[in-house]
């Protein structure tokens, strides 16, 4: 920190991670080393208390090591499977504030950055919030995205089948334009207040890789590709919570997601992505907070599977009862109450070295009703 008056700062951060995982899958072998390192230095300073200025300097690097024994067969390069070994990425960035006052701050960002793998690429973006009043914020925010595929490291779980992988084109970089609009809203009634959350976002993508099943180069297949035609997302949330009276708070949301990705020149749903969900819970504290009661429901929306065929929605119950002591606390609960299971949710389960073996598709619980007990106890400083 120096010149306190414009609350001016310099900071380097850095940050180190190696993430290891051995794969497998019957006879199916997979194992991934990643080594990341990120390096950043940002100066930050006021030049009033209405306009801000941060700048800085980025370094992130990614090292994978991969391996993969298939004993089904696959078509094309692995390397294509497998995405950069290595990629260096540098970049630098502007991003300046204006706050007028408590109503209105306006953040507009633009960073540039050069790839090892994919070569130099601008990302703008933009952030408004507006406060009208206390009880109502709006917020806007557009910009642009990208990111470096790794098909396999991504998609393990479809390792789990007998289906060929044909991976005939190298990944391009992902490239998306991102927009959305949000609103919080704080209404009195009855003496408490009502607070509602509404939110929409949209994600267009030009470039993205898909994955096609059982598409125009074979039946029994997953095709690794990169997009060719439309890819968005449009997804819209609605929350609210309300503390009905003294210790009892519920809060109610609804989301609905619209996915759809080109597959062989014709616009689909995305596979397994829920096109609704639900959510309801109840929460219960007795006045000395000795007790407490929690229960959740869940409704999770239909979608799509891989084979086009669909599945149905679903709904879910968890609760909780915990009682308080003082220096620990007891609890009981139950999750999936409502004990629903998929039917089948292995395809060929009986053959799992037949080319029709699938597990891929599991788009929702295969474990019944549990029950648990369990303690937590608080530690007192010394």
């Amino acid at each position: 920190m120096f010149d306190p008056d414009h609350n001016s700062s310099v900071a380097l951060m850095l940050n180190g991670s190696v993430h290891d995982a051995d794969n497998r899958f019957g006879l199916t072998t997979y194992d991934v080393n990643q080594k990341t390192g990120y390096a950043q230095l940002m100066f930050e300073t006021e030049f009033t208390p209405e306009h801000q200025l941060s700048v800085g300097l980025s370094l992130n690097h990614d090292s994978y090591s991969q391996r993969l024994d298939m004993h089904t067969p696959w078509v094309g390069e692995k390397d294509n499977l497998f995405g950069a070994p290595h990629e260096t990425t540098t970049g630098l960035y502007a991003q300046y504030t204006y706050k007028l006052g408590e109503k209105l701050t306006v953040m507009p960002g633009l960073r540039w950055d050069y790839s090892t793998e994919y070569g130099g690429f601008w990302t703008p973006r933009l952030h408004v919030k507006y406060t009208p009043w206390e009880q109502l914020s709006l917020r806007a925010s557009a910009g642009k995205g990208y990111r470096s595929p790794h098909a396999i490291a991504e998609n393990v779980s479809l390792l789990a089948s007998g289906k060929t992988f044909i991976a005939t084109e190298a990944p391009q970089q992902e490239e998306a334009w991102n927009t959305g609009l949000s609103t919080s809203l704080r209404l009195p009634i009855a003496g408490k207040d009502l607070e509602v959350n509404v939110d929409y976002y949209y994600t267009d993508f030009s470039r993205q890789s898909v994955i096609i099943p059982d598409g125009a180069k074979g039946s029994n297949t997953f095709s690794f590709e990169n997009l060719s035609g439309e890819s968005y997302t449009h997804s819209a949330q609605i929350d609210a919570t309300y503390p009905f009276f003294d210790g009892f708070t519920a809060t109610a949301a609804f989301r609905y997601t619209d996915a759809r990705v080109t597959y062989d020149g014709e616009l689909r749903r995305r596979p397994l992505t829920s096109r609704y969900k639900g959510l309801l819970t109840l929460g219960y504290k007795t006045p000395l907070e000795l007790w407490h009661f929690d229960l959740t429901g869940s409704l999770n929306g239909g979608g799509e599977l891989y084979d086009r065929s669909g599945y149905p929605a679903y709904f879910q119950l968890q609760a909780q009862i915990t009682r308080e002591f003082r220096n620990f606390a007891i609890y009981i609960g139950g999750e999936n109450l409502t004990n629903y299971t998929i039917p089948n949710p292995i395809i060929g389960a009986s053959n799992p070295w037949s080319p029709t073996f699938d597990a891929t598709q599991v788009w929702g619980p295969v474990n019944g009703a549990m029950a648990y007990i369990g303690i937590r106890y608080k530690f007192e400083k010394f």
